[in-house]
Parts: C-alpha cells; structure tokens; sequence
C-alpha cells in the first residue's frame, strides 16, 4: 500500500480523532512487531526448525573459516 491508496482509504471510511488514533496505534503496533532484532531471528530459527539451524551454522561457520585461506589464495594468483 503507498501514501495515496492509504488516503484514499483514510477519506472513505473517515474515522473520528480517537478511532483514528486506535488505528494508527494498531498499525505501529503491527510495523514494530516484524522489526525483530537479528539475534532474535536466529534463536527463533533454534525453536522451530534446529536442524537447519545447527547446519547453516556449520556452514557459516566453515565458510569463515575457509575464506581467509581463499582470499589468500586468490591474491597471490592475481
């Protein structure tokens, strides 16, 4: 939804001062609750699905560990 869908939406169903205000807290509420630190994503990922997240660990964690010797290897070819 962009700014003119939103006021066209505002004028058609013209709320009052306070029913405007519930809803703008509502839409805040909802906005804030998708704005989750990345820590927190990861600890979810655990809880749901810890299989795939001890493997994407050990990938990310091989890959860190192997870039240094790639980066090295790929400068002294160039």
């Amino acid at each position: 939804m962009n700014d003119n869908e939103l006021a066209g939406a505002w004028t058609t169903i013209e709320p009052d001062v306070s029913r405007r205000r519930n809803i703008d807290a509502r839409v805040s509420a909802w906005l804030d609750a998708d704005d989750t630190p990345l820590a927190a994503e990861w600890l979810g990922l655990f809880r749901v699905e810890p299989f795939a997240a001890i493997g994407l660990a050990t990938v990310s964690a091989i890959a860190i560990v192997a870039a240094s010797p790639l980066v090295w290897f790929a400068r002294s070819l160039m």
